[in-house]
């Protein structure tokens, strides 16, 4: 038997074995962390170039052996679930934009972002573009927008455009160089807290990190999340009548949570990605739609996109 055989054979049984016994909740595996050993799978496509024009049964077991240790690493990682790693202990506060991102290597800032609230704003879109970050949302302050850092590589700065009643917030990261390290997990802390008076537009968008959104408190329109290597968390209450939330990911767990009082239809496009949606029936059009979504004065619509993640939907 050839080695590429034996190579893509083995590595087919992996993905589809994972996959069954995640479904299954055997194991809980997260693509989020063992994509980090992406580098890996062309180690072996390498390994089977090598041994591929040799029919020999050194080649063949080498080719095996390697392999199956190699997933067996991947295995492990995915399988972990790990904490963000300590800092350095210095600090000291600052919000003056004007910052060069150099002097934040191996240094933590604790900086603080305020927007005061205005009765007159209706509405307000909110667009948050970050490198390597943990983002925290949640109510609990009178100002339109609060957040609290806690930051070794990246620099922030906020800012606002407003109507007659409407209010537009970007917070962005000002990190020029894209210097953003992944080694051992090290996300910015960023905490952010909304008004809960204003109807609200969120949106996010970063390469890796984590995102941990509660908004059962917040009158939402809409909600947009995209990230390469990201785990999101995203809890949605019922203060607005229709809700759009739309996740674009590349290696990623999204879990979301919705409240059984609106009904809800989900929409995915999502390659090999794995689905749990308890309590949805799936029709005949590929959709996933609650029990209640026809009949609900109430709704949520999910759309879902991505490439190998882990989309995970719940009610409460």
């Amino acid at each position: 038997m050839k080695t590429d055989k034996i190579f893509w054979g083995i590595l087919l049984v992996f993905i589809g074995g994972i996959f069954l016994l995640e479904n299954f909740g055997v194991i809980d595996f997260s693509w989020h962390y063992a994509w980090r050993f992406w580098p890996v799978i062309l180690i072996l496509i390498g390994v089977n170039i090598l041994f591929s024009r040799s029919n020999s049964k050194v080649g063949l077991l080498a080719t095996t052996l390697i392999t199956i240790m190699a997933l067996g690493v991947i295995t492990y990682m995915g399988l972990q679930k790990r904490e963000n790693t300590s800092r350095w202990n210095w600090s000291y506060s600052d919000d003056n934009d004007e910052f060069d991102n150099d002097s934040l290597n191996n240094t933590e800032i604790s900086s603080t972002y305020i927007e005061d609230y205005d009765p007159k704003f209706k509405t307000a879109k909110l667009n948050i573009r970050g490198g390597a970050s943990a983002f925290e949302l949640r109510a609990g302050t009178d100002k339109l927008f609060e957040a609290n850092l806690n930051q070794t590589k990246s620099r922030y700065y906020l800012k606002k455009t407003e109507t007659d009643s409407s209010a537009v917030l970007d917070f962005n990261s000002k990190n020029k160089k894209g210097n953003y390290s992944f080694k051992n997990e090290e996300f910015d802390d960023v905490v952010m807290m909304l008004n809960t008076q204003p109807l609200w537009d969120v949106s996010l968008f970063f390469g890796a990190g984590k995102a941990d959104f509660d908004l059962s408190n917040h009158k939402v329109k809409s909600i947009y999340l995209k990230g390469g290597a990201a785990e999101f968390n995203v809890k949605v209450g019922d203060l607005y009548n229709n809700v759009n939330l739309t996740a674009e990911t590349g290696v990623a767990e999204v879990k979301i949570e919705v409240p059984e009082s609106m009904g809800c239809q989900i929409k995915t496009s999502t390659g090999l990605s794995s689905k749990d949606f308890d309590g949805f029936v799936k029709k005949a059009d590929g959709t996933y739609e609650t029990s209640n979504y026809r009949s609900a004065a109430k709704k949520i619509n999910i759309v879902l996109k991505g490439g190998l993640s882990d989309f995970n939907v719940n009610r409460y």
